[in-house]
């Protein structure tokens, strides 16, 4: 066996994000990234085929032991009942593989080179040959930001490393593909972040791991490499990954229930009107809907419209469509302030300054960032202190109408 070697918002009048179109719509042509660099990271040797799999002889195979001709790659094809590639890399590069199916996602990617060739899942390496694995080591080029729609909201960076990033999408933007074809999260996302060079399974671009909807402004995690993406998309999938919101409702929610405080927030306390944590259990759709809040504090609402307006700190526990907006607006009777969506008392003089929705933090378990740690207890989410959190303000438009006292 082998061993491995490792070698801004777009604004229109007063700040209104309702002009989004503009931008969406641009028919600038994107620069093509710089294309990204490859590199052989581990070799091995195909070992002889176990005795259960060996081929019998055939006519075809008897007449050419040289396996040199078209008789050769027909035996290979489909007399041959043992090695296929997939398992092959498996057996050879089992610190590699947890799985098999991992192996074979490796093949289907055309990183498995036999021979010094690329080889497709239907080939049948003979003992002996050289198996290799090339992978991509560096993505491509950062792209230039002055290429971007002078109009287009920027990106802000929270927190970046050669694996993953957070950054700050601005609202009025999708996270990802929209049906006008227009700019997205990810697609902004070359133009901010550094290249990830030297790091095995380099992605060729940075790609989000969850979204945020495209009214909702604030921290977005991506990936920039394969075990990010893998990694990162498990924490938020066993909700492991703590998300933190503020909003603005139109009303005074009732008094919430208090419940067991577990957000690991103390330092964020200072200020806060009322630290009794309420629970949001409504389902959506047949399915399990679960938020948690607390009031941070209240003001008269400056309009007069609205009575009163309520900063709040939300979790969400669960990742349903719209679910902080449609539980404040159902559970708590008191929609977030400019949502035309759920709010039946919205007007247009709502729309000046968008909706008042920002996640604020997010906090990461050592399990979702194992390259963080060298220690060999990466995936022990038992330690706190290994918690990542990224925080970022609220936007000035929080204060203004609900100003500290």
């Amino acid at each position: 066996v082998a061993c491995a070697q490792l070698l801004a918002v777009p604004t229109g009048p007063r700040g209104s994000p309702v002009s989004v179109v503009s931008w969406m719509k641009s028919d600038k042509k994107q620069p093509r990234e710089a294309k990204a660099s490859f590199e052989v990271v581990a070799r091995g040797t195909v070992p002889p085929l176990r005795p259960a799999e060996a081929p019998a002889a055939s006519p075809e195979t008897a007449a050419d032991d040289g396996f040199d001709g078209p008789a050769s790659k027909r035996a290979r094809i489909h007399d041959l009942p043992g090695w296929n590639l997939a398992a092959v890399t498996f057996e050879v590069f089992s610190d590699r593989f947890a799985t098999l199916p991992a192996a074979r996602k490796s093949v289907r990617r055309g990183e498995v080179r036999v021979s010094g060739e690329i080889r497709r899942g239907d080939y049948r390496p003979m003992p002996g040959e050289e198996i290799e694995i090339e992978t991509r080591v560096s993505s491509g080029k950062p792209l230039n930001v002055s290429d971007l729609p002078e109009d287009l909201p920027r990106l802000e960076v929270a927190h970046e490393d050669a694996h993953f990033a957070v950054v700050v999408k601005p609202e009025g933007v999708n996270t990802v593909g929209d049906a006008r074809g227009g700019w997205t999260a990810e697609r902004m996302l070359p133009y901010f972040l550094a290249p990830t060079i030297g790091v095995e399974g380099a992605l060729v671009r940075p790609r989000p791991v969850h979204r945020l909807d495209a009214l909702t402004s604030g921290l977005l995690v991506v990936a920039k490499t394969r075990l990010a993406a893998t990694s990162l998309s498990e924490a938020f999938a066993s909700r492991r990954v703590t998300k933190r919101y503020r909003a603005v409702l139109c009303g005074t929610p009732a008094e919430p229930e208090i419940v067991e405080h577990d957000h690991d927030d103390d330092d964020d306390r200072a200020g806060v009107a009322a630290s009794k944590v309420g629970v949001i259990d409504a389902p959506m759709e047949g399915k399990q809907c679960v938020s948690h809040w607390r009031v941070v504090r209240d003001a008269p609402d400056p309009s007069m419209r609205h009575g009163r307006l309520t900063l709040v700190d939300m979790w969400p526990k669960t990742g349903r469509t719209h679910q902080l907006r449609r539980h404040t607006a159902g559970a708590l009777g008191c929609p977030i302030l400019g949502d035309a969506r759920y709010n039946p008392k919205h007007s247009p003089e709502d729309d000046v300054d968008g909706l008042f929705l920002r996640a604020v933090e997010v906090t990461l378990p050592p399990s979702a960032t194992p390259w963080r740690f060298g220690d060999g207890n990466a995936a022990d989410d038992g330690d706190r202190t290994k918690y990542l959190r990224v925080k970022v303000d609220d936007p000035a438009k929080f204060s203004a109408r609900v100003p500290q006292a």
